[in-house]
């Protein structure tokens, strides 16, 4: 058995690498070849489209769902169109391209006004960003053939940046015996997980109840558990991410509703440190979806853990929150003040967690620096980092090797 788990485990890296060089022969391709990236990308689409029309056409006839035949119809007349005009694929791919290059510039735009506000360095820096992305998103909405050039540019790039992780991950595992590592999905995917996450939670509580978890446990031992949260509303739907070591529940946000703006793109960052059981039984009793991935950890890795959880409190200093004046008990702080005994609240000395900024210094950077002491490395093409990346990350990571990510609970409210 174990000679089997190791030629399998060799097999796995080894298609792994060979997958590597593959990804990086394709990028250069796309940037030499001009034309077979435009062929490949519409091919695909125009077949999504086909697939998608009539995977819902089934769902149509066996549901009589009216949603699913407009999604049919809406797929049907795409496919129609861009059986006509290949070139109308790829002018949706580029304006999509400007548009989120438009977004970038708007996150580095935000991040600027925090930095003034607060008087941080590096302005400058996000300034020559923010006008890159203009020039960009100037090109790719533009009616020349150059944004078809910086369309194949981009995606050339990425192709090559992701065999070269996908490279040196095998090489890792194989040589160094160290953790995996991953390229995160683009992020205006990675965004939307969290929602599918609820939706799909829902469908299989109802068909695989025996897939979820009633009892919460705290993390003990050599082990360190990454919580992932959702709800199917507002901005939750983006998620939330944690993590849970010894048996606390360390949660980064926000949370402060006296110093931040009222849209929560900014403010007072706040460190809740709560008993693990409690946080996530109140996440699950106020209607979210809550997943679980437990890591394993080796000694060193454990030790790590330790030191820099130590450090993470040495750079911050309890919150005395003015629970006196929520007298109608609206927020969130409130609300955990209400629902455990053993909570307690901390702001940071300095940067960059002393202010929060939802796309940049969030839950999830919190975490990321805390998980990378165990040798795992989630790799960013964007600035922007979002929950849903790392439960894909995580995800991806259950039963493969070099993984520590041994397992993975779901707690929903049937």
């Amino acid at each position: 058995m174990f000679k089997n788990h190791l030629k399998n485990e060799k097999i796995y890296l080894g298609g792994q690498f060979a997958l590597g060089v593959i990804y990086i022969v394709l990028g250069f391709l796309f940037i030499y070849e001009e034309k077979l990236l435009p062929t490949v990308l519409t091919t695909a689409i125009k077949v999504t489209f086909f697939l998608t029309f009539l995977v819902f056409m089934v769902r149509t006839w066996k549901k009589k769902d009216r949603v699913d035949f407009l999604i049919s119809l809406g797929a049907f007349v795409l496919f129609s169109v861009s059986l006509k005009d290949d070139y109308f694929l790829m002018r949706f791919i580029a304006r999509f391209f400007g548009v989120w290059a438009l977004f970038n510039a708007a996150v580095h735009g935000l991040e600027i006004f925090i930095r003034f506000k607060t008087k941080q360095n590096k302005k400058i820096v996000h300034l020559l960003k923010l006008i890159l992305n203009i020039l960009m998103a100037s090109i790719l909405l533009s009616k020349g053939l150059n944004r078809f050039l910086l369309v194949n540019l981009q995606i050339a790039i990425y192709t090559i940046y992701f065999g070269l992780v996908q490279i040196l991950s095998s090489i890792r595992v194989a040589f160094l015996k160290d953790a995996s590592i991953r390229l995160s999905a683009p992020v205006f995917l990675a965004a939307m997980i969290p929602n599918f996450l609820v939706k799909r939670a829902r469908k299989e509580v109802l068909e695989h109840p025996e897939n979820f978890e009633d009892t919460i446990i705290p993390t003990r031992g050599s082990y360190i558990s990454i919580y992932v949260y959702a709800k199917d509303e507002g901005y939750n739907r983006m998620g939330h991410l944690d993590f849970g070591y010894e048996g606390k529940i360390y949660s980064y946000g926000a949370h402060d509703q006296y110093n931040r703006a009222k849209t929560m793109a900014y403010g007072d960052g706040v460190l809740i440190v709560i008993k693990e059981e409690d946080y996530a039984q109140f996440s699950v009793d106020h209607g979210g979806t809550v997943v679980r991935f437990l890591c394993e950890l080796d000694d060193d890795q454990n030790e790590a853990m330790k030191s820099t959880i130590q450090r993470m409190l040495d750079r911050s200093h309890v919150f005395d929150y003015p629970v006196e004046k929520d007298e109608n008990k609206e927020f969130h702080l409130t609300h955990l003040l209400d629902y455990s005994e053993d909570v307690e609240f901390r702001k940071f000395n300095d940067e960059p967690f002393k202010t929060y900024n939802v796309f940049t210094t969030n839950c999830v950077l919190l975490v990321e620096e805390t998980i990378q002491r165990t040798g795992m490395k989630l790799f960013q093409m964007s600035g922007v980092i979002t929950p849903g990346a790392y439960y894909e990350y995580l995800n991806s990571l259950m039963n493969t090797p070099g993984s520590i990510v041994v397992k993975k609970d779901i707690y929903f409210k049937k």
